[in-house]
């Protein structure tokens, strides 16, 4: 594509071209016939006061492995470097000169409460992060300068700073949070309420200090995405 043109793809890699083309099935290391079931204890070191793991107040003891329960709109194999497929988005487009990208939403992403993941849903969790998240999130979207809605279900994220070949890549990793649930919530207030996410697991049962249990999603809407296969 010329500088500022492009086409909607399945995948965007930094240098070259994706391993996996259009149409794949799964990744080649993930096992589609393996087993579901049982359940895995794990060990984390220290305690925990809080499930919101994207602000700096009690984010040195938020529980581990919440970030189970959160998506972003692109993911990555790992088979190659520097390659991301659609996740959230069933197509990326990013012009050669990589000044923007543009995520096209899966119509069937839902949150756990069986809402749709919208563009206003990307815009959002861009904002919040960058203004109420922790300041890491500020210093790595320093060059996302800003999300707008170009269609139903299509967002696009502006650059700033000059060319960044990795850009739109970091775009893809932003992961995305549900404009309905925090409106009239305090995000940068630490937390036990349960979460509102859209990933594959949800918490079943928890207790501060002491253990936190994850429960597979019996009705995750992306179980059969090529990229979550056998994962």
């Amino acid at each position: 594509a010329a500088a500022g043109e492009a086409k909607p793809g399945h995948a965007m890699a930094m240098h070259g071209e994706p391993k996996y083309g259009p149409g794949f099935k799964h990744f080649d290391y993930a096992n589609t016939e393996a087993p579901k079931g049982g359940k895995v204890r794990l060990a984390a070191i220290g305690t925990f006061d809080n499930l919101n793991p994207f602000i700096l107040k009690g984010s040195g003891t938020t529980a581990a492995g919440v970030g189970r329960l959160f998506e972003t709109l692109a993911t990555g194999s790992l088979d190659e470097a520097f390659t991301n497929y659609g996740l959230l988005a069933e197509s990326i487009e990013t012009p050669e000169d990589r000044s923007w990208v543009a995520f096209t939403l899966r119509g069937e992403a839902r949150w756990h409460d069986g809402e749709p993941v919208t563009p206003e849903d990307v815009i959002f969790s861009l904002e919040i992060l960058k203004t109420k998240g922790h300041p890491f999130y500020r210093a790595y979207y320093a060059n996302l300068e800003r999300a707008e809605k170009v269609g139903p279900r299509k967002v696009k994220f502006v650059f700033s700073g000059g060319e960044n070949r990795e850009l739109p890549m970091i775009a893809g990793q932003l992961p995305i949070l549900p404009r309905h649930y925090w409106r009239g919530r305090d995000f940068e207030k630490t937390t036990l309420q349960t979460p509102l996410g859209s990933g594959p697991y949800r918490i079943e049962s928890f207790e501060p200090g002491r253990f936190i249990t994850y429960k597979r999603d019996a009705d995750y809407w992306g179980a059969d995405l090529p990229v979550n296969l056998g994962m």
